[in-house]
């Protein structure tokens, strides 16, 4: 058997390190691979997008459904709770006092659920606890505006009764929209008194963040036979503005100093010169079709959908305004080609409300959905007491 013995001759020789040697080896800590936790989280959403179909008054709201996992590594860890909540966050860009927390974020437990409400001993396996909320259809959509943010969360807290276990905590972001399908047409009517001048807008009822929608618009009239005057259409001019109100809102303290806020942004604009058709023949008209765009300026700051909050007083509007620049000319008898301007000009000037709202997709409301009749169950495999004659049975002796 060999020995673990130094030979005689052998003399350790002792190397002296630097002083710099020495501080670098003194100061590098030891790489520890990390271990796994006693105890871990994780948060399953089974449920579909959270979309609320229809207006806040006729909508029945989304179905939130999933499962929490709790994973414990240990062999075995006393368990204090288990509880999950669902948040809803609500917080002013615009505080009246910057250093209150109340008046800057308001939270609101929309739901709780006690998964695990008295002491347990949880051995080393997973653990699997499902939740479902029906969040109600007047539920203000998640929204981020210059005034407000509104966000939601699941928050998942586990609390051991060990004080050698750390309590763990999770939280989820999820999202909430709304959508309203609609394929309806707005029409309008605007006259613009005293000329004879009326125009006729088309719109979509609805229109989609970041995308397009077509303006029709026909102005009429445009001809006077008996002064032997017309308009024409000289320049026209669109914008697309986006506004957020919101009432005095601040906690007890600081309500005295508080006062409502208003903001208009500018989401989009345009302008045109040429492009119309003109026709003067009988009464005269102009037909013309303006792509709208809800894309913003800024990329980084996109439009916020339509939203209303009757409790705080917190609303997010949009408005198409149009000008239209015309000018008014003479034609001679007999001299259709050479009118001469009379120096009248006019801005008719409208404003149209536009419903900003998600885009649904192919789905519907959760009430909507019809669970399968029995005439969909495919065809069952055969029972056990069918028997063929024509096969052989080998019969099992026990």
């Amino acid at each position: 058997m060999p020995s673990l013995r130094p030979p005689p001759s052998y003399s350790p020789t002792l190397i002296a390190a630097k002083p710099e040697s020495r501080r670098h080896l003194a100061s590098a800590p030891a790489k520890i691979a990390p271990g796994p936790r006693a105890i871990e989280f994780n948060l399953v959403i089974e449920s579909p997008p959270l979309i609320c179909y229809g207006s806040r008054d006729s909508s029945t709201g989304a179905l939130l459904s999933g499962l929490l996992f709790l994973y414990v590594n240990a062999y075995a860890v006393p368990m204090k709770s288990v509880t999950l909540d669902l948040v809803q966050e609500i917080s002013f860009r615009r505080p009246s006092s910057p250093a209150c927390k109340p008046c800057i974020n308001q939270v609101n437990v929309l739901k709780h659920w006690d998964l695990l409400s008295h002491d347990t001993v949880l051995s080393r396996s997973e653990y699997g606890y499902p939740f479902s909320h029906l969040l109600p259809g007047d539920s203000p959509a998640s929204t981020s505006s210059a005034l407000v943010g509104i966000s939601y969360h699941l928050r998942a807290v586990a609390v051991p009764l060990a004080k050698d276990v750390a309590p763990i905590d999770l939280t989820r972001s999820i999202s909430v929209f709304r959508s309203v399908p609609s394929t309806d047409v707005r029409r309008c009517l605007r006259i613009f008194p005293p000329t004879s001048l009326n125009v006729t807008a088309s719109l979509p009822a609805v229109c989609f963040p970041k995308s397009e929608f077509t303006l029709n618009l026909r102005v009429n009239n445009l001809v006077n036979k008996e002064k032997r005057t017309r308009w024409t259409m000289r320049k026209f001019n669109w914008t697309l503005n986006e506004t957020c109100k919101l009432k005095a809102v601040a906690c007890d303290k600081h309500i005295s100093s508080a006062v409502p806020l208003e903001d208009v942004r500018l989401i989009s604009s345009g302008d045109l010169r040429r492009g119309w058709k003109t026709d003067y023949s009988g009464d005269g008209e102009i037909e013309m079709e303006v792509p709208i765009s809800t894309f913003t300026d800024d990329i980084s700051i996109p439009a916020a959908c339509d939203a209303l909050v009757p409790d705080l007083g917190f609303s997010v509007e949009h408005s198409l305004v149009v000008e239209i620049l015309v000018s008014e000319e003479y034609v001679p008898v007999g001299a259709h080609f050479a009118p001469s301007p009379t120096g009248a000009a006019r801005i008719l000037r409208m404003k149209f409300g536009v419903d900003l709202t998600e885009r649904g997709g192919l789905g519907i409301a959760w009430d909507d959905e019809v669970p399968p009749t029995y005439n969909d169950v495919p065809i069952s495999p055969p029972g056990y007491d069918y028997l063929d004659s024509n096969q052989d049975v080998e019969h099992l002796v026990m």
